[in-house]
């Protein structure tokens, strides 16, 4: 019953990926601990192939519509994979409950920023310059790779803040770099990567038919009206997931 349940929820997350560019972690991880009582580090481990499988499928979708910059996601994605790797093995050294709590705030983080991202930024011209892909890259993934997360919801500010991208051509490119992101985190977990692939593929298949369905979708919505709504559930997902795992902490 579980697993019926957590198929129909990342569902959910590859209709969020399409449409919003970001969030399939935000949403795969608490899925997969919280429904299916995964362990944190290894939900880290399977959400990076679901995540990074949804992701190209529907980078691959957005490119059809010209909403990948091809050029500023490779960059931006290589020069954040060392950043990723070294954050990945330091990430090895901290307890499943402050892995969680450190997602949780970062996550309400993100969703301040995007809320207050959008009053500012309205889908400015694009100019290509190196110097903020390569910083951003950089940063984003060290982030990524210490929380072994695909980071589109930090990805999609970066390209729209630093690379000043329009809102729909960052959420297309942001997918190229969470896939890119997602195979570089999982190399840096193979040591330890075991994965239960009957349920893998069981929840990746409602994902992927649904992210197409989001890529559609985003023909149809404002993309300011969905990235208020997405921040605002962003900080709420966030806030419960550090107050569980600040109560974990403590009891140690």
């Amino acid at each position: 019953m579980h697993l019926w349940i957590a198929a129909l929820l990342t569902g959910v997350m590859g209709l969020v990926l399409g449409l919003l560019g970001g969030g399939g972690s935000i949403l795969t991880v608490p899925i997969l601990v919280y429904v299916l009582g995964i362990e944190a580090h290894a939900a880290i481990a399977f959400s990076l192939v679901l995540v990074g499988a949804t992701a190209l499928v529907a980078a691959l979708l957005h490119n059809r519509k010209a909403r990948v910059d091809w050029k500023d996601g490779l960059l931006f994605a290589s020069f954040g994979a060392p950043m990723n790797l070294l954050a990945a093995y330091f990430s090895r050294r901290l307890s499943g409950p402050l892995l969680l709590l450190l997602f949780g705030m970062v996550m309400g983080i993100a969703g301040i920023a995007m809320l207050r991202r959008g009053e500012k930024h309205q889908d400015a011209p694009h100019k290509h310059d190196i110097r903020p892909a390569i910083a951003s890259g950089a940063a984003v993934g060290l982030l990524t790779g210490f929380l072994g997360i695909g980071g589109g919801f930090l990805i999609v500010p970066a390209l729209v803040l630093f690379l000043e991208m329009p809102m729909k051509l960052a959420c297309g490119t942001s997918l190229l770099v969470i896939a890119a992101n997602s195979a570089v985190a999982l190399f840096g977990r193979l040591h330890s990567l075991q994965l239960a692939w009957i349920p893998l593929l069981a929840l990746t298949a409602p994902s992927v038919v649904a992210t197409y369905l989001g890529v559609e979708l985003s023909e149809r919505f404002s993309g300011k009206q969905l990235r208020k709504a997405f921040a605002v559930f962003v900080i709420v997902l966030g806030i419960l997931m550090m107050a569980n795992n600040v109560a974990t902490l403590f009891k140690h």
